[in-house]
């Protein structure tokens, strides 16, 4: 790894204390916090807040699916025990507080007293306990962490404990992450599930759930029960209030028309918006722009558990064919909105690491015939589903995909919608290849697309066990020394495509005041400011 500045060095000794590094508090420089030509004008209570999204979510069962649009609805409903603070560092949430015991092996968490969920019950230690331990047979991250659980209980009305069978480094962070995030369900909820989805949308959130017309809206009303922290708002925790009546998300597929909906007033907020409007929308004094940076990285997901990239010279050939500058540009169009990066963690992350520079981003058309020679590949199809819902999907895909048929591959480049890729991404009969973006996480243990658990499944045992020393070690410079090992492991093996990183535009109405452009959208601490 280069060496770095000695701001950046201190920036690896930042953590919160008692989260055992916590994925390190990490610091991210989005934009400025809050919509600042409002900020003199004190919160207002009412309206309807209509946020035009890309698509149908998938669900909106927070458990269920890592799909970002599903946690960005979803949030607003459910709340996890912990969350994450400004500098992205591990706050209780509905968690009250929490103790570690019995040599790092007891986790002992005790609850916030007299928590509503929106059907009027008190949240207890029993929903809890029934709600994570439904998170860990489901959510991807919640399988990595329950490889090292034995069980979670509630021990009275107000207090939780996880066992586990030896030390973590990751608790608390795992039950903070956002993307897939530990929601916390009535019991009832959750037995009446079963083995699929929940029927019943009931949280401890801001805001409730008024109605859901698939493809039409999901609306959501304030909680007027809701219990608010006393701590100022932080991050994605703190004080929380729900200033509008309603809040709408409008499936808008359409990003021209998103556009045009928040310039006429139609909708007050939208994101993903092309970067390639970002120069003209500055330029309408009736809008607030904002850039997202860091936000995602694009990846090309091999199915690894059957089929052709089974065989790693193949993955290896792929990877070995692309000049990721002409597929960033194709897919994001505008030079400042993407960058070339072969670490797994953004720049701004403490995680960063430059290991696999030499592999990354140098095409090489001889050592791609050589490699496709090696692993016997005779011209079968590359299926490849990606998706219009998410312009730079589809754009990436189609230019990755230019570039490999000029190098001997056929590809079967598939465009649906983004449910059908999230539905069909699970079963390895239906691909070879999908376009997805991994999205901030603070810990290494959290990405996605190195998990066996996660579609693509990248299984391998010594995979296995450097993940799980990684989870069990709680020394940041050690975790670090085994990360740089795993992203070693992660060129070596090309267990996907990386890309490179991308930026995203957000647009909203300079009548929505209090809102804060963090990684992922948020409405609470947000009303509508007189014109």
């Amino acid at each position: 790894m280069r060496n770095r500045d000695p701001k950046h060095r201190a920036s690896r000794r930042t953590f919160l204390k008692g989260t055992v590094a916590a994925g390190a508090a990490t610091m991210l420089p989005w934009s400025l916090p809050t919509s600042l030509a409002k900020a003199a004008e004190a919160p207002r209570t009412g309206g309807t807040l209509k946020v035009a999204i890309i698509g149908e979510p998938p669900t909106i069962d927070a458990h269920w699916t890592t799909a970002t649009l599903t946690f960005d609805v979803t949030w607003h409903l459910y709340e996890p025990l912990f969350t994450l603070d400004e500098n992205y560092g591990v706050i209780p949430m509905l968690a009250e507080g929490h103790s570690v015991g019995e040599g790092g092996k007891l986790y002992t968490i005790r609850l916030r007293r007299g928590v509503p969920f929106h059907n009027g019950k008190e949240m207890t230690a029993e929903d809890v306990a029934a709600s994570i331990t439904r998170w860990g047979k489901i959510a991807t991250v919640g399988k990595f962490l329950f490889t090292n659980v034995q069980s979670v209980q509630a021990k009275d009305r107000y207090t939780v404990e996880m066992r586990l069978n030896g030390p973590s480094g990751i608790v608390l962070p795992s039950l903070a992450g956002a993307n897939q995030f530990a929601a916390i369900y009535p019991k009832e909820v959750i037995e009446a599930a079963g083995d699929g989805q929940i029927k019943e949308f009931i949280g401890t959130g801001p805001f409730r759930l008024l109605e859901r017309v698939p493809d039409r809206y999901v609306r959501m009303g304030r909680f007027d029960r809701y219990a608010v922290r006393s701590e100022p708002a932080t991050g994605y925790g703190g004080k929380k209030t729900a200033y509008v009546d309603e809040l709408q998300f409008i499936p808008v597929p359409d990003v021209s028309v998103r556009i045009a909906g928040v310039e006429s007033g139609e909708y007050h907020f939208s994101d993903w918006i092309t970067p390639d409007a970002y120069n003209r929308l500055l330029q309408n004094p009736r809008l607030d722009v904002m850039i997202v940076k860091p936000n995602e990285w694009i990846v090309g997901v091999f199915n690894k558990k059957q089929g052709l990239f089974t065989n790693r010279t193949l993955r290896q050939a792929v990877v070995s064919a692309l000049d990721m500058d002409p597929v960033m540009r194709a897919a994001v169009g505008n030079k400042e909105f993407y960058r070339l990066d072969p670490s797994l963690y953004f720049k701004e992350q403490v995680w960063w690491s430059d290991v696999g520079k030499e592999i990354y981003n140098h095409p090489d058309r001889a050592k791609t015939k050589r490699l496709m020679q090696e692993a016997g590949y005779k011209g079968e199809t590359i299926r490849w589903m990606c998706t219009q819902f998410y312009e730079w999907m589809y754009k990436s895909a189609l230019a990755a995909k230019q570039q490999l048929e000029e190098a001997g591959f056929k590809i079967d480049l598939q465009v649906m919608d983004w449910a059908s890729v999230v539905s069909r991404r699970t079963d390895p009969k239906m691909y070879e290849i999908f376009t997805t973006g991994v999205a901030f996480t603070a810990d290494p243990t959290q990405l996605a697309p190195i998990n066996c658990n996660w579609p693509g499944w990248t299984c391998d045992p010594k995979l296995d066990g450097m993940m799980a020393r990684l989870a069990a070690e709680t020394e940041f410079s050690k975790r670090y020394a085994i990360w740089t090992e795993i992203q070693r492991w992660f060129w070596d093996e090309v267990p996907n495509i990386k890309f490179g990183d991308f930026f995203t535009l957000r647009i909203k109405q300079k009548q929505v005041a209090g809102y804060a452009n963090r990684n992922r959208p948020f409405f609470w601490n947000v009303w509508l400011a007189s014109r």
